[in-house]
């Protein structure tokens, strides 16, 4: 078994060195935490979160002993009704395993990303819940001093890394069938990438969010046998602001649908409001989808029809996941899952 002493001979530092590194304690330079880390990246050094915990749960004394532990969470908003809602579940999830949730938001930046990881990866926290990251798999692993970690939404062909995975390419090809089997024949794209659109390769190289639910699209047209130059594609930021301020720049194009496939909720919502300014009526000028299924969807006017991913399910699974990894099956070979889905019919569309 390797122990501190070996990581420490390997990275020419003392035991003492590499627990204060490996707890996250901020008093080593920079330089020498990197190489304690790049050697117990090289001997597959894990430190021992179980018994930090144990160790934590006999210093706090007013804890039940079958109620201890800290998960940490790295999400990529706050602001937004989606991963807000999120992490509300995974923290609900987490508090009936017995377990206490730390939430930061990365807002999609490395530097943010590796400095809560590293944060994150003291002796309080057993194991990390992270979204939509820009680092390696290999700096993740590096920087969480390898702790068991949840990936969400990460579809890179992560090595060692679980990741659980909103149902993207399959709902946005449902989304389009939907739109097509009630009728509507010009059906647009809010928020998608039309420098991509054309290319199933470019699509493929990219394993975000944004170019799965694109290529669940593009499948869907080509099936349909709608020529994909014909699809409107209007670009714009994933948020409703952005959405509302790109009906307007582009009223032609949107002009010329009769349905509007949104890429989120969020950005249906202002999707909704843009087209209200021009004087679009939802439904009956235009249909309206969204993709997530957020509870506001419901009470909107109108209501959101969406594609409602079951987020309690990436919550639980997520938790479980990452509990077992900490409990009791550090072995397990690595987990790719992705959650249910359902078409939430209502008004707008």
């Amino acid at each position: 078994m390797v122990t501190m002493k070996d990581v420490g001979r390997e990275a020419g530092v003392s035991a003492m060195t590499v627990s204060n590194v490996l707890r996250g304690n901020d008093n080593v330079s920079p330089a020498t935490a990197q190489r304690v880390r790049e050697a117990a990246d090289k001997l597959h050094y894990r430190l021992n979160t179980t018994s930090l915990s144990a160790r934590s749960l006999r210093v706090n004394t007013s804890r039940k002993a079958d109620r201890y532990g800290t998960i940490g969470l790295a999400i990529y908003e706050l602001d937004r009704p989606y991963p807000s809602q999120l992490a509300s579940l995974i923290s609900q999830a987490a508090e009936a395993r017995g377990y206490q949730t730390v939430v930061q938001e990365t807002r999609i930046n490395e530097r943010n990303e590796r400095s809560i990881i590293q944060r994150m990866s003291n002796q309080f926290c057993d194991g990390l819940i992270f979204s939509s990251s820009r680092l390696t798999v290999q700096e993740i692993e590096q920087l969480s001093n390898h702790r068991p970690t949840v990936l969400l939404d990460d579809d890179r062909p992560q090595q060692d890394i679980d990741t659980i995975l909103t149902p993207c390419k399959v709902g946005a090809y449902d989304a389009i069938r939907y739109l097509y089997g009630r009728g509507y024949r010009r059906i647009g794209i809010i928020g998608g990438d039309s420098a991509e659109w054309e290319s199933e390769t470019a699509l493929l190289a990219n394993h975000d969010v944004r170019h799965r639910r694109l290529l669940g699209c593009r499948r869907a047209f080509d099936e349909l046998g709608v020529p994909r130059e014909t699809v409107r594609l209007v670009d714009c930021e994933w948020n409703e602001t952005a959405a509302r301020e790109a009906m307007h720049r582009n009223e032609t194009a949107v002009r010329e649908c009769d349905a509007l496939f949104c890429m989120t909720d969020t950005i249906a919502f202002g999707t909704i409001r843009g087209l209200k300014d021009l004087g679009i009526g939802v439904p009956e000028d235009v249909a309206v989808m969204g993709f997530d299924g957020i509870a506001m969807g419901e009470i909107t006017v109108p209501s959101l029809t969406t594609v409602a991913v079951d987020i309690g399910e990436v919550a639980r699974r997520a938790i479980d996941l990452l509990i077992r990894r900490i409990v009791s099956e550090p072995g397990l070979a690595r987990q790719r899952v992705i959650v249910g889905h359902r078409i939430e019919r209502r008004e707008s569309a």
